[in-house]
């Protein structure tokens, strides 16, 4: 009887409360009070209520406690689950910005560089190859209705003139005395005089003379005299090691290159264009080269 009330009680605390079973105990049949063990039987009677009310508590409070460390370590599971997904999201949202950021980095990029291409399409310049390879950047003004020339970008191992009227350009390399001539129509040609034939017909190369003498001068400074005239310093026709220095002229029209006489000296320089023709210093004496051909004082 007692296991039976036993499991009443157990099961009263996991769906009943505990009134409801002190109930059922006050039904249970008390000891007559005639019995001789009537002491005995009451305080047992006490003992078993007192142990079935003490018994559901104690199990209550571990079922209470049980339930609530589950619920904590739940809880605790719960968040770190929901702290590693946060981790994965602030994570996932980092990659997401980085990757926003490397886009947009390679978005300035190209577009800088679209916008450097129309600067270079709408800047006003073109570029030309020397014989050597180098490549001239020439400049040109298109803020009046004539299109002129004004200058290069650089003149690093070159040496250039521009012509009266600004239509056109000549370039000399340092490198191999080689001369570019260039319109501002952007058309180019190499006007190098590259052999020289000799009274006894003997032909020498500007590439071969260079080659077994460097310090040779075949073809420098050139200088516009006028849009169809260009004068030039040079040793021919000679080939000794005299360093003496004569003039020379190019026809651009026939492309004839000519000994421009008397002129000759240890230096010659060129100076300015003026109605007399252009200007050259030869060992201090000034004089000047026409574009026929002639020196005059």
């Amino acid at each position: 009887m007692y296991s039976y009330y036993l499991e009443r009680m157990y099961a009263g605390c996991m769906s009943d409360n505990i009134a409801s079973i002190i109930m059922e105990v006050n039904h249970m049949r008390k000891p007559s009070i005639f019995s001789k063990d009537y002491d005995r039987k009451i305080k047992k009677r006490k003992k078993v209520i007192l142990a079935l009310i003490i018994i559901p508590i104690i199990g209550l409070v571990i079922f209470l406690s049980t339930d609530f460390k589950g619920l904590i370590n739940t809880r605790i599971s719960s968040t770190f689950s929901n702290g590693s997904k946060d981790d994965k999201v602030q994570k996932k949202s980092g990659e997401v910005t980085k990757e926003q950021i490397d886009a947009q980095k390679a978005k300035a990029k190209q577009a800088a560089t679209i916008a450097k291409a129309k600067a270079d399409a709408d800047k006003p310049s073109f570029i030309v190859s020397l014989s050597d390879g180098q490549k001239v950047t020439v400049e040109y003004d298109v803020s009046s209705a004539k299109r002129t020339i004004k200058g290069v970008l650089s003149t690093n191992g070159i040496l250039y003139d521009i012509s009266p009227s600004k239509k056109s350009i000549v370039i000399q390399s340092t490198k191999n005395q080689d001369i570019l001539y260039v319109d501002v129509n952007k058309t180019s040609k190499d006007i190098t005089k590259k052999t020289y034939i000799s009274s006894n017909n003997q032909t020498y190369s500007k590439e071969e003379q260079l080659k077994s003498n460097p310090n040779y001068t075949w073809s420098i400074t050139p200088k516009f005299i006028d849009e169809d005239n260009i004068a030039y310093v040079s040793e021919l026709p000679w080939m000794n090691e005299k360093k003496v220095q004569y003039i020379w002229k190019l026809n651009l029209k026939d492309n004839v290159n000519m000994q421009v006489k008397p002129a000759s000296g240890i230096e010659i320089t060129f100076g300015k264009v003026n109605s007399k023709g252009l200007e050259a210093n030869i060992d201090g004496n000034l004089v000047y080269v026409t574009a026929l051909g002639g020196v005059t004082k």
